[in-house]
């Protein structure tokens, strides 16, 4: 249990969520589905929401909107997955996929309420963090390539059709931001 009873770590909130997708997969009516997760929640904070949610959802009320209510327990990524399931009538879906997010949170990261242990060093997370930094710096390189190839086509007087320098320029600064967009669009969402 976390240490803050208003937030949950990753490991209750997967369980939430697949036991949400589990009882919409069974086409269970949305109102009882907050009933059973009641009955089963752990903690008076977690009925509490529950509660707070279906008495929101009988008064008309988007989910979505419902769990806003409780942001230090549900970020912004959880209300617009749900409100996306909402739209799409896709909830049990989008359950099963928050579900995955918070259990491959736990399996593939520190889970940022879980303490580490005392010296030990984990590549892969200290690789994550500067990931997105590297990310930059690679972006800012292509731009620079880039505009410096432009800028020398731009200002230059005659044959410059001889000069490589122009041309090497703007293909390392092609593939280096074709790199950039395949690198951030293709890694593990997490």
């Amino acid at each position: 249990m976390p240490e803050n009873e208003g937030e949950f770590g990753n490991a209750e909130l997967a369980a939430f969520c697949r036991q949400f997708a589990s009882l919409m997969h069974a086409e269970i009516n949305i109102l009882d589905i907050f009933e059973t997760l009641r009955e089963q929640g752990e903690s008076a904070f977690m009925r509490e929401i529950v509660d707070s949610v279906r008495e929101d959802v009988e008064m008309g009320r988007t989910m979505a909107t419902a769990f806003s209510r409780y942001p230090q327990t549900f970020s912004p990524f959880f209300i617009s997955m749900v409100r996306q399931g909402e739209l799409e009538g896709e909830l049990d879906r989008a359950f099963d996929n928050l579900a995955d997010h918070f259990e491959s949170r736990l399996e593939g990261s520190v889970d940022s309420r879980r303490r580490r242990e005392a010296g030990a060093f984990d590549l892969e997370t200290v690789a994550s963090a500067f990931q997105w930094l590297f990310i930059w710096v690679t972006a800012l390189a292509a731009f620079c390539a880039l505009g410096a190839g432009l800028v020398w086509y731009a200002t230059a007087v005659g044959g410059l059709p001889g000069s490589a320098l122009p041309n090497v320029l703007l293909l390392v600064g092609t593939i280096l931001l074709l790199g950039v967009l395949v690198f951030s669009r293709g890694r593990k969402r997490r």
